[in-house]
Formats: C-alpha cells, sequence, structure tokens
C-alpha cells in the first residue's frame, strides 16, 4: 500500500514536471485579451498583478505583452490554464461582439447595447426593448406589451391577448418548482464568469458551455448612399439624432442643407429597410429605428448655410467631427472622439472610449469622456476637462474668462500657459510629481505632489487634479 502510495507521488510529480508556467506582470486595471490557436482548459482569479499561464511543455505557447493587452498563441493548438488577477477588468473581442469580464460578471455587448449579462448568479437578455431575466426572482420577460412572471408567487402572463394570474397553491408549487430549478443552474453559471469566458472563447468545442454565434467581420460591408438637400427655415437650429456611426458637419457658402450618408451593413440588403432616414421639418435629421436592433451603421456628412445654428448632435459607435459652425452645441456619442475647430457659441461635449479635441472655440466649453484624452487650444472661454484612464493638454495664450477644472485618473496633465497671464493655480497627485518646468509660480503650499499658489498678480483658477499621473507645466511658446 505505501509502496503504491510512493508510485503515485512519483507519477503526480513527473507530471508536474511536464508542465510548464509562463507569468505575466500586468498593471493597468484594464486588459485586452487576445487568444490564437487556443483551448482554455481552466480560468481562475487569484490576488495581485501577475497572470499566470500553464500549459504543457509539448506546444510552444508565445506571449506577446502590450500595454494594456496581453497575446497568448501557439502555432497548434495549446491547452492552457489562465490565473487572472481579481482586481481587473478583462475584455475579449469575439467577431463583432465585445466580451466584458471580471471576477464577478460577464457581459457581452453589440453595437453598444449590452445583449447578454451574467451576473448576481443570474442570467439577464436584451433584445432591443425586450428583456428576459432568469434570477433568485424567478423567470421574468418583459417588453412594453407584455410580462411573463414564473416565480414562487406563481405563473403570471399579462399581454393585450392574454391575462393568466395563476398564483394559488398549485401556481406557486409549479412556479416555484421551476424557479428552483433554473435558479440554481443558472445561478451556478452565473457566479463563475471563469467557466463561462472558457467556453465562449473555445467556441463551444466543451459540452454544456456557452456558445454565442456573431456574424463575422470578414463579411463583405453591403453600402447604400443617402442624399438629400433642403432649404431651412428663418433660426434654424440643427439637431441630428444617429443611432450608430459618425456625424461630420461642417460650413459652406451654398444657402442650403446638404445632407449625404453612407448606410453599412454586413448582414444583407433587408437590412437597409429596418431604418429610415428622416428630414423633420424642425430642422431635424433623425435615424429611425423601423423594426428592433437593425444591424446598420450611419455615416453623415452635413453641410450648412452660415446663419445656420447647430444645436443636439447624438450618435454610438461612430465620431462626432464639427468644423467652422456656430450654435449652442451639446455633443454626445460612444466609442468615438469628438473634434470641434474655428466654431463660435457654447459646446458641450460628453464621450466614452474616445478623445476629445478643442481648437480655436469661441464660447464657454466643457469636454467630459472616460478611457480617453482630451486636447485644448485656442478656446480661452474653456472650463472644464474630466476624463478617466486619458491624459489633458490644455494650451492657454490669453487671458481667461472662467476658473478651469481638470480632472483625470491613471493620465497625466500638461498645462502650456502664456508666462505673463496672471493665474492663480492649484494642482494635486498621488504616486507622481508636479513639474513647473521653468514657469514661475509664487506659491502658498509647495510639495512634490501639491501646489498652490500664483502666476503673477493671481486671477482665475486653475484647477488640476490627478492620480497615478504627472501634472507639468509649461512655457507657451509663441
Amino acid at each position: 500500500m505505501k509502496r503504491s502510495i510512493f508510485i503515485m507521488m512519483m507519477l503526480a510529480a513527473v507530471i508536474g514536471l511536464s508542465a510548464v508556467t509562463q507569468e505575466v506582470l500586468m498593471n493597468e486595471k484594464n486588459i485586452i485579451l487576445e487568444f490564437d490557436n487556443v483551448n482554455i482548459k481552466e480560468i481562475e482569479f487569484i490576488e495581485g498583478n501577475v497572470i499566470v499561464i500553464e500549459h504543457s511543455k509539448n506546444f510552444d505557447v508565445e506571449i506577446i505583452q502590450e500595454k494594456g493587452k496581453m497575446i497568448v498563441k501557439s502555432e497548434n493548438i495549446a491547452k492552457v490554464e489562465l490565473e487572472l488577477p481579481i482586481e481587473k477588468t478583462y475584455t475579449l473581442m469575439e467577431n463583432e461582439a465585445k466580451i466584458e469580464f471580471d471576477y464577478s460578471r460577464v457581459t457581452i455587448i453589440e453595437d453598444e447595447t449590452t445583449v447578454v449579462e451574467f451576473r448576481d448568479g443570474g442570467l439577464f437578455v436584451t433584445e432591443g426593448e425586450d428583456t428576459v431575466e432568469i434570477s433568485a426572482d424567478g423567470i421574468i420577460v418583459h417588453d412594453d406589451d407584455e410580462h411573463v412572471e414564473i416565480s414562487s408567487s406563481g405563473i403570471i402572463i399579462d399581454s393585450p391577448d392574454e391575462q393568466q394570474r395563476i398564483t394559488g397553491f398549485w401556481g406557486q408549487l409549479l412556479g416555484g418548482a421551476i424557479n428552483f430549478i433554473t435558479k440554481h443552474s443558472i445561478g451556478w453559471i452565473g457566479n463563475n464568469p471563469g467557466f463561462i469566458v472558457k467556453h465562449i472563447v473555445n467556441d463551444g468545442e466543451y459540452h454544456g458551455g456557452v456558445n454565442i454565434d456573431f456574424d463575422s467581420p470578414d463579411k463583405k460591408k453591403i453600402t447604400k448612399e443617402f442624399h438629400e438637400t433642403f432649404q431651412p427655415k428663418r433660426g434654424c437650429k440643427l439637431n441630428v439624432h444617429n443611432r450608430n456611426g459618425s456625424v461630420e458637419i461642417e460650413s459652406w457658402e451654398n444657402d442650403y442643407i446638404d445632407i449625404f450618408a453612407t448606410l453599412e451593413t454586413r448582414k444583407s440588403e433587408e437590412e437597409f429597410d429596418k431604418i429610415k432616414i428622416e428630414v423633420l421639418d424642425n430642422c431635424t435629421i433623425k435615424t429611425t429605428s423601423l423594426k428592433k436592433n437593425p444591424k446598420v451603421s450611419v455615416h453623415y456628412q452635413i453641410k450648412v448655410p452660415d446663419g445656420v445654428k447647430i444645436s443636439s448632435i447624438t450618435s454610438s459607435n461612430g465620431s462626432i467631427d464639427i468644423s467652422e459652425c456656430e450654435g449652442k452645441m451639446n455633443l454626445k456619442t460612444s466609442n468615438g472622439s469628438i473634434e470641434i475647430e474655428d466654431s463660435e457659441g457654447s459646446f458641450t461635449a460628453n464621450t466614452s472610449n474616445g478623445k476629445i479635441e478643442f481648437e480655436n472655440l469661441q464660447g464657454v466649453a466643457e469636454a467630459h469622456t472616460s478611457n480617453g484624452s482630451i486636447k485644448v487650444s485656442g478656446t480661452s472661454n474653456f472650463k472644464k476637462a474630466v476624463t478617466s484612464n486619458g491624459k489633458i493638454i490644455l494650451e492657454i495664450d490669453e487671458k481667461l474668462k472662467d476658473d478651469i477644472y481638470l480632472s483625470t485618473s491613471n493620465g497625466s496633465i500638461k498645462i502650456y500657459l502664456d508666462p505673463s497671464l496672471d493665474l492663480n493655480v492649484k494642482a494635486s497627485t498621488s504616486n507622481a510629481r508636479i513639474d513647473l518646468n521653468g514657469v514661475e509660480i509664487t506659491t502658498s503650499v509647495l510639495s512634490s505632489d501639491y501646489i498652490s499658489g500664483k502666476i503673477n498678480k493671481g486671477g482665475k483658477m486653475i484647477t488640476a487634479k490627478t492620480s497615478n499621473g504627472s501634472i507639468k507645466f509649461y512655457k507657451l511658446e509663441k
């Protein structure tokens, strides 16, 4: 018996020696993962900043590390085990979908819309206005016209065609039994994101896994063009409401508005029938969905005459570019940049996963983004820049008309200014330094990570705050 145990221990040691372990240090909070010729055997979440990749020594597995990205690939299909730091968020691109996950959830996003989410021991599916929830609360289907619920309260159906409420003993017994089974099966999956991600990466090869099929990005795009002109009414304030795609607007010498749009899809031409481009009487251009979840992007190029003011521009998964225009502009997109130049009025820009740039603007301006940089020049009435995981660059060459507030995290702040200006300054950071680079500041408080003082006689206040990033002042060269 002892000899058998000894042999088993020796075999285990030999098997252990046949594995190769590689470690990668990743300090970024958000990490993009990419796999090529890799099957994932197991994903486990661990403490620390080190990603551990273990695989058989018979396979040459290459690990490429870039800033915020890790690529694991092999010439032949290799099986690996991953240990991922628990504090971080990970992103996988699965064809046209984005999969975000951490130790507590998995979210599948299409066209910047969450379509599937595993969290809190439940499964949540969204399609257009419809939602399906399988969780501890029961099985719940809800849209604008219908509500279905199977839970320990019973079975409830509420729709224009049918209304049933089986909430007595038998309804509660049947609903509770169904809820018990689904809650525990889905609950186990919903609380194990590593299990879900493993099967998504492995494309459903392992039985019992979650296999989600998305359209191939290699599928050829189908395009269609739209062109229309219209005469704007006096006092026209242009609004553009796009659902998916970019918007470019510039002024021109003609007296009418010109709209050119390119529609794109990877599905079929029938997909174009699911949307409609409308030009409304109140000076509004709108992309309207005629059916649920159309897989179409629309890219606008719009030219406007002098006197037409730009008002509200909204979109997603695309940039917004404004040039030589005027108006009280409220610009909003996601997964796209916002750039405005040589314009006048007032400007509020909001995006996510995209940069914002203001250049030569006359009027009050504010910029808000996440995972993107902000750059401002030639805009004396600029007031606020707020971002995360992005740097801020500000150039000041004339007297400020208002106080300025700059805030970021995991990003640096650079301020270029005319040294003859009268300003008050307050700057603070953590895990980094503040450098003046020859800019003369009379300080009341001075340390390596905090400064409060004035330039020349003092005046409007510049407040700059960051964490894990430096703050640097420079003399602006004219």
